[in-house]
């Protein structure tokens, strides 16, 4: 049977349930607030600043305002401020260049340029092997004078630089100076990363990995095949300058040469985050290359190629040979924003197979050869007989034969 309460009794009952739900309500937000307070009048103080400066610039300013401009440079200045030289804003079209590269597309002809301070003119700093520059015979050091029917001036220079990229298969008409010499050539835009070169000395296969993007475990499988099928009996594999990369790209590329990984955390690589925590994990499967190897490093060898020499070493692939290592280990993970661009973020920190962190601390070679300056500053182009790292790889791996 129904029991009927009284209109006092039912109204003392929602009182006493509002009045307990509020009081749940405030103990949580006050717990909540209590976590973001410390945080707020920093960010209430940077809020304030930023529109303080806004205020001033748009009664005052002279001249006119780009607005987008204005909110990549926002953008770009925070993350400049955290002091993270790694971390970095890209915009729209950044992010789509850089999406490329990783991707195996490089855009542009290959080269890297800065402002000559005394002629003006764009000075070659870098040229990417296997690149549109390298095949029309640029080299570091040729200072391009024109673009077109442009001349390249201090002031134009930046503009000039931008003509240099983009991914589309154009071409563009340059004008170098070597010596006090001009030479025009047409350089395609846009081209196949070729990340992976080689060829076969006497019976050792000599192979450059240049960085480690998405089409880097392809070309890696494909100069071991042909090596073996000339007569290749060991491997050598030259990481010495390399960087650039995912760790997820290389990883693959470990994975193709390393069994499966028994010890440890039974992963080639682990990421941890600032406070030590197992955020990721990379794993191998069982089949690998069974032949001699080495590995060529130098101080500038970092991050993935580190990562990359320490796993063959961990695994007992390989021996090092060169000098110590950068020792960087910081991982970057993007984040694509609303605007089209994305910013590029240390997160975590990368761990070898089995060995410590390499992680300011860098890899020491099994075989220390330290090369001269005058020939790491062109190794890319240094005659294989004067390199004294690789001839010191050779002649440890020569005699040396294996099958699979």
């Amino acid at each position: 049977m129904n029991k009927k309460i009284s209109l006092g009794l039912a109204i003392a009952l929602i009182v006493l349930s509002v009045t307990a739900s509020f009081a749940i309500t405030m103990s949580v937000s006050q717990r909540m607030y209590n976590k973001l307070i410390t945080d707020l009048p920093k960010r209430a103080q940077m809020y304030d600043a930023v529109e303080e400066v806004d205020k001033i610039v748009r009664s005052k300013y002279y001249g006119d305002i780009d607005e987008a401009m204005l909110d990549s440079n926002l953008e770009n200045g925070y993350i400049n401020g955290l002091g993270d030289k790694y971390s970095r804003y890209m915009n729209a079209d950044a992010y789509k260049l850089y999406s490329s590269k990783l991707e195996g597309r490089s855009a542009g002809i290959g080269v890297e340029v800065e402002t000559d301070p005394v002629s003006g003119y764009l000075l070659i700093t870098e040229v990417y092997p296997n690149s549109p520059a390298q095949t029309e015979g640029l080299q570091k050091g040729d200072r391009i004078v024109a673009i077109g029917d442009d001349t390249v001036t201090a002031e134009n220079s930046a503009e000039m630089a931008g003509k240099l990229s983009g991914i589309k298969l154009t071409s563009v008409s340059l004008t170098y100076r070597r010596d006090d010499v001009d030479k025009s050539v047409n350089v395609v835009l846009g081209y196949t990363n070729q990340t992976v070169s080689y060829e076969l000395i006497g019976t050792v296969g000599y192979i450059k990995i240049s960085a480690f993007y998405k089409n880097t475990l392809n070309q890696l499988e494909k100069a071991i095949t042909q090596l073996k099928k000339e007569g290749a009996k060991s491997l050598i594999f030259d990481v010495r300058s390399t960087y650039d990369g995912t760790v997820e790209y290389t990883c693959r590329v470990i994975d193709l040469l390393v069994p499966t990984a028994t010890e440890g955390n039974k992963a080639i690589a682990t990421l941890v985050d600032k406070t030590g925590k197992t955020v990721k994990t990379y794993s191998s499967d069982s089949k690998d290359i069974i032949m001699p190897m080495a590995v060529l490093i130098n101080s500038d060898t970092a991050g993935c190629g580190e990562l990359f020499a320490c796993d063959l070493k961990d695994f007992g692939k390989a021996f090092l040979i060169g000098e110590k290592t950068a020792g960087r280990a910081d991982v970057q993970e993007t984040f694509e924003l609303s605007d089209g661009g994305a910013i590029v973020l240390t997160t975590s920190k990368m761990l070898p197979y089995i060995s410590d962190s390499f992680d300011g601390n860098g890899l020491t070679p099994d075989t220390e050869i330290i090369l001269a300056d005058s020939l790491r500053e062109n190794l890319s182009t240094l005659e294989k007989d004067r390199d004294t790292q690789l001839q010191a790889a050779i002649s440890m791996l020569a005699g040396n034969s294996s099958e699979e």
